[in-house]
């Protein structure tokens, strides 16, 4: 976990997640970069003055921000960033991917929409135009040590053996514990993927398995906060139970009302 993307509205939602995302960094003596996206109206696209001033009072938010947060920053840490004009979506995505960032941690809600980022055509956008892994952070949430894991998982095989390396490094980091959480509609012999069990290897781990109930949010929330997790991590593909999940307007609604931040990992073999 050496590079770690925060975009930024400089919102109190999107500061909760810098913090967040600091503290990460500093067990990993990670490069922390906060992105700040601001976009241009075609109206005044022309004017050149206009222009100049809102990228230079766009750089002076983002240096003031930097500022602000360098006292939480420790050891060989690094934080840093750089303000860019252009569309949310596709510079958060095009960053990510072609600078060989390890996970984009974001804030659940923002004034330039960051919310949409997770709840409507821009958060499910970066989702979507995206490998690397996604954390979201909800807004009230305070930063703890990640000690409980609850792991939410299909029938589906994790073909890629890096799919849940972020996951795996974020548990040997704090020494954590895992649940796998397996939802099934009924009883059924195929189950969760047994690699799961292999690639977890020696952190401390355990099965859990829920049958019977369509409200995958309600099922997954209550699990959390009965086993008092600091942690929900699930696996996106493009055809299975959680995808479907993910395109139902309601429950996305739902599911990203996790109390806890949400670890979205990407597996790119089922596309």
């Amino acid at each position: 976990m050496k590079k770690i993307l925060v975009p930024t509205d400089f919102s109190e939602h999107a500061n909760n997640a810098l913090r967040y995302a600091i503290n990460i960094g500093n067990y990993f003596e990670a490069e922390i970069e906060l992105l700040h996206v601001y976009e241009m109206h075609s109206i005044i696209s022309s004017t050149t003055l206009v222009r100049e001033y809102l990228k230079e009072d766009a750089e002076r938010d983002l240096s003031d921000n930097i500022r602000s947060f360098k006292d939480l920053v420790f050891g060989k840490t690094i934080l840093k960033g750089r303000s860019i004009d252009g569309g949310p979506v596709d510079t958060i995505c095009s960053l990510a991917n072609n600078e060989d960032f390890d996970m984009i941690v974001m804030g659940t809600q923002g004034a330039s929409g960051l919310k949409e980022i997770f709840l409507g055509s821009k958060t499910f956008g970066v989702m979507k135009q995206t490998h690397i892994p996604i954390l979201a952070i909800p807004n009230s949430f305070t930063y703890r040590p990640i000690k409980d894991i609850t792991f939410a998982v299909d029938s589906g095989i994790v073909a890629e053996d890096d799919v849940l390396n972020p996951l795996l490094e974020l548990a040997k980091a704090y020494k954590s514990n895992i649940k796998v959480l397996h939802l099934e509609k009924e009883k059924m012999v195929v189950g969760y993927d047994p690699g799961i069990d292999f690639s977890l290897g020696d952190i401390p781990h355990t099965f859990h398995r829920i049958y019977g109930s369509n409200d995958v949010n309600g099922v997954v929330n209550l699990f959390v906060f009965e086993e008092n997790s600091d942690m929900l991590c699930m696996i996106r593909r493009d055809r299975d139970f959680w995808s479907n999940l993910f395109h139902q307007s309601v429950t996305t609604k739902e599911i990203f009302d996790s109390p806890v931040p949400l670890l979205i990992l990407r597996d790119t073999t089922s596309k």
